[in-house]
C-alpha cells in the first residue's frame, strides 16, 4: 500500500472508530456527574480525544512526514552535539517523569493494571506527542525563521496543553492524582522544561520520531505512576476536585484533604 493511499484510509478508520466511541459515550455516559469517576467512561473519553489527535496528525501532513523521515541520519550520529543533546533529552525526561512526576503523584491505593497502563500510556504518548509535533510541522511550512518557529510552536503547545489538561483531561479522564502543589511542581519541573528541550531538539535537528518517542516515555511513565485503572476495574475512585475557571468552567484544581468528604 502506498503512502498516498495509507493516509486517507488511516483517517477514515480513525473517524469511524472515534464516531463509535462518541456513540457509546452518548448512550452510556453523557449524564455521568462530574464528581463521579468511572474507568470505562474515562477510557471512552480518552479514546475520543486520541481519535481527534490522530485525525489532526494525519490531516496536517505530520504522519506522512513522520513515516518518510528516518529516525536519524548518518550525519547526525556522527555529530557530537546531536548525540549530547539527544542524551540530555532522554536523561531529562527520565528524571522529570520517572522520578519527579511519579513522586509527586497521588494514587489513593489504586491497584496496578500494568498491561492496560502500558497500552494506554503508549497511545497517549503517541497521540499527544503527534499532536504537539503537528503544531511544529505546520509552523515549519511557513517562511518563519527557526527561532520564530520555536516560539510560535511552543506558544501553541503551551496554550493547548494548559486548556486540555486543566479543563478536560484532569477532570474527565485521569482519576484524582494531583494536589495544588504537585500541579505547580509538574508544570514547572516536568512539562514546560520537557516541552522546551524536546522542541529545541526538534527545531534544530528535525527528528520527528524522536520527539514523539520522548512523549511516549513521559506519558507511559505517567500512566503507570498514577496507576491508571483498566476499563474493567471496579471500586470507588476519587473524582478530581474542581474549581471555577475561565468563563466559570470547571478545571482540575488538585486534591485538598480538608475538602474531601471521604
Amino acid at each position: 500500500m502506498s503512502l498516498k493511499m495509507f493516509v486517507p484510509i488511516f483517517i477514515t478508520c480513525i473517524v469511524i472508530f472515534g464516531g463509535i466511541m462518541i456513540g457509546i459515550y452518548i448512550i452510556k455516559y453523557r449524564n455521568l456527574p462530574i464528581d463521579v469517576w468511572k474507568p470505562d467512561a474515562a477510557w471512552t473519553r480518552a479514546l475520543i480525544y486520541f481519535s481527534f489527535c490522530n485525525i489532526f496528525i494525519a490531516a496536517s501532513g505530520t504522519l506522512e512526514r513522520l513515516i518518510m523521515n528516518p529516525l536519524f541520519t548518518t550525519e547526525q550520529i556522527s555529530n557530537p552535539y546531536w548525540i549530547f543533546y539527544l542524551i540530555f533529552c532522554f536523561v531529562y525526561v527520565f528524571i522529570a517523569y520517572v522520578i519527579i512526576w511519579s513522586r509527586s503523584t497521588l494514587t489513593f491505593d489504586r491497584k496496578y493494571y500494568l498491561g492496560s497502563e502500558i497500552i494506554f500510556g503508549v497511545i497517549w504518548g503517541f497521540s499527544t506527542g503527534g499532536l504537539l509535533l503537528s503544531f511544529y510541522h505546520l509552523w515549519s511550512l511557513t517562511a518563519t525563521p527557526l527561532w520564530a518557529t520555536f516560539i510560535l510552536s511552543f506558544s501553541c503547545i503551551g496554550v493547548w496543553q494548559f486548556l486540555i489538561q486543566a479543563y478536560f483531561w484532569d477532570i474527565y479522564v485521569s482519576p484524582e492524582h494531583d494536589t495544588p502543589r504537585s500541579i505547580l511542581v509538574k508544570t514547572f519541573g516536568c512539562h514546560l522544561p520537557n516541552a522546551s528541550f524536546s522542541l529545541g531538539f526538534l527545531t534544530l535537528w528535525g527528528n520527528y520520531a524522536i520527539f514523539i518517542l520522548i512523549f511516549i516515555i513521559a506519558l507511559l511513565s505517567s500512566a503507570i505512576a498514577q496507576k491508571f485503572p483498566a476499563p474493567w476495574a471496579k471500586g470507588d475512585f476519587h473524582a478530581p476536585m474542581v474549581k471555577s475557571g475561565i468563563f466559570g468552567l470547571p478545571y482540575g484544581s488538585g486534591y485538598e484533604k480538608k475538602k474531601d468528604n471521604n
